[in-house]
């Protein structure tokens, strides 16, 4: 059903929002306190989901 090149990208992915999501606040302490929760939580995911398809296209 999926290929590896899929399972590569869905791992790269988890892999970054494994580190992104609990480190987000730390990381960006202005934005967090502008934003409310969801709408924070909502760019938390799509930089994650960029950054770690972005490490999948590098790494092949």
């Amino acid at each position: 059903m999926f290929d590896r090149k899929v399972i590569s990208r869905l791992i790269c992915v988890g892999l970054v929002a494994a580190v992104m999501l609990p480190a987000g606040h730390m990381l960006f302490p202005y934005v967090s306190h502008v934003l409310s929760g969801m709408q924070f939580q909502a760019i938390e995911a799509v930089v994650s989901a960029t950054v770690g398809f972005g490490l999948s296209a590098i790494a092949g």
